[in-house]
């Protein structure tokens, strides 16, 4: 098999990639470019941030800033909404512009790059 028939196989075996990807092509693009995120920055009153509790193989168990990786064709604004959603049970509001961009390269091979884009929220 040639590359890219190698590819077509590949391609057939997404049926909707705003939906996601099978994991273990999810795996393969993430080996092979940055993935680009959302991270949520909430304070309150006392200035005291909210951190949600993870526990995967990447990033191993504990407290971290709510966030997650923009799907294909979804806006940073609809990912802000669903990180809400999925890790604070919420929506928020949330500055029209990021307030920092993070580059972290980590020592994993499968998603060991990213581009982050920190959104103050309340």
């Amino acid at each position: 098999m040639n590359i890219t028939e190698a590819v077509a196989v590949i391609e057939q075996a997404i049926s909707d990639p705003k939906v996601g990807l099978p994991e273990e092509i999810f795996r393969l693009v993430s080996r092979l470019t940055p993935m680009v995120n959302v991270d949520l920055l909430i304070k309150d009153k006392k200035n005291r941030i909210l951190l949600a509790w993870r526990d995967d193989e990447f990033s191993g168990q504990g407290w971290h800033i709510p966030g997650g990786i923009v799907r294909y064709k979804e806006r940073l604004e609809k990912r802000i909404q669903q990180v809400a959603l999925l890790e604070l049970g919420t929506e928020v509001s949330y500055s029209n512009k990021p307030i920092a961009m993070n580059q972290l390269v980590c020592k994993h091979d499968t998603r060991g790059h990213f581009i982050s884009f920190l959104y103050e929220c309340s």
